[in-house]
């Protein structure tokens, strides 16, 4: 990807994150007007796994380059990998299987409340807690906003995630073992 860097649409998104906010709607929306000729380099302060696996599902290549204290990850449009293609969901929030599927773990639910943590933090936080979630447990999860960047790695590593939004900035997630 070294020889394609000359057509960069660069996006930092470390402004937006400092603010409180996810850069998430901003890069898709930059994703969306990007030309096959060019390369996406967004500059960041930490490495966006999740955004490089959802782009791969897109059919981005990528690649990470650490400089002058900040990630810089580079995406280049190629062809989508069928089964990546297959892989990328779309998460909307269903409030009654959320109710059922909460009911159905009894007391084996541990809670944990992400909203006072800033990016990365919420992300971290609940990929170390499932590390430890027992396989019939289920993590109840306090959050902001439906995490975008958390919801293929989870899917990735096996969980299935069920979302109900309350209001604004205050969604609640159940994660469980596949």
């Amino acid at each position: 990807m070294e020889k394609e860097k000359n057509n960069l649409v660069t996006l930092d998104v470390r402004p937006t994150i400092q603010s409180g906010r996810d850069p998430f709607d901003e890069i898709m929306s930059t994703v969306k007007e990007l030309k096959d000729d060019q390369t996406l380099e967004i500059i960041n302060v930490f490495e966006p796994i999740p955004l490089i696996n959802k782009l791969k599902s897109m059919g981005f290549d990528s690649e990470v380059v650490r400089k002058d204290g900040a990630v810089h990850t580079y995406f280049k449009k190629t062809e989508v990998d069928e089964n990546e293609k297959k892989k990328s969901h779309v998460y909307k929030p269903d409030p009654e299987e959320f109710d059922k599927t909460l009911a159905g773990f009894g007391d084996k639910v541990r809670t944990i409340d992400v909203r006072p943590l800033e990016m990365p933090e919420p992300m971290v936080t609940i990929l170390k807690e499932i590390e430890t979630l027992e396989p019939d447990w289920v993590l109840f999860v306090e959050h902001k906003k439906i995490p975008q960047y958390l919801l293929p790695e989870l899917e990735e590593r096996n969980f299935n995630v069920v979302i109900k939004e309350l209001e604004d900035n205050h969604v609640q997630l159940l994660i469980f073992k596949s």
